[in-house]
């Protein structure tokens, strides 16, 4: 909580023809320059500068390298689709495949406000493939279906969002990383995904 600011500087008026302006003493001007300057650096470091630090929230970021569990397929009974191949540091599309899916689940700070959504990896220029990255939710209780936050499509390039608010208290969050269209033998790799907030 930012102190109320009460002064504590007071000026004590010269008066003509009675008063020596001199710079020493108790009455001098170092005094009383001194007197304000310590009044100034209070008000900073009291009312001031914990206000400026609540209004303007620093912009941080969650980098994650992929790591995802296959998605099923809402219409084949809950097989799986076409998965990724997982490595160390990445996720490729496996070589033989067209697309290939995924999900994960994802911590944010309560309260915090996504800001945009990021992916990097590796796509070959000519490629017909779409590769995206979707941020969802859902109520803790499962009720309703999941709600589609922010969609990232470009590899490389952020996708903006006004403010996507984070909920613990009612939601989850989580992640679909997917790739369709792709030729068969294509090179196709995710390699992070990039959530900034503040």
């Amino acid at each position: 909580m930012v102190e109320l600011y009460e002064p504590k500087f007071q000026h004590k008026d010269w008066i003509d023809n009675q008063d020596r302006v001199q710079a020493g003493g108790d009455n001098g001007l170092n005094d009383r320059f001194h007197r304000l300057e310590d009044e100034f650096s209070g008000l900073a470091r009291n009312q001031i500068n914990p206000i400026i630090r609540n209004l303007t929230k620093p912009v941080m970021h969650l980098t994650l390298v992929p790591v995802l569990a296959p998605s099923p397929n809402p219409n084949a009974g809950g097989a799986p689709l076409p998965a990724w191949s997982q490595a160390v540091d990445m996720v490729e599309k496996p070589s033989g495949q067209t697309e290939a899916h995924g999900f994960m689940s994802i911590v944010l700070p309560d309260g915090v406000k996504v800001t945009s959504l990021l992916m990097t990896g590796r796509i070959p220029n000519s490629s017909p493939a779409v590769v995206s990255a979707v941020l969802k939710s859902r109520e803790i209780n499962n009720s309703g279906g999941s709600v589609t936050l922010l969609t990232a499509s470009k590899l490389g390039e952020a996708a903006p969002s006004q403010g996507v608010e984070i909920t613990n208290d009612r939601q989850r969050y989580f992640l679909l990383l997917d790739v369709m269209r792709a030729d068969v033998n294509e090179s196709v790799a995710v390699y992070c995904v990039q959530l900034t907030y503040e």
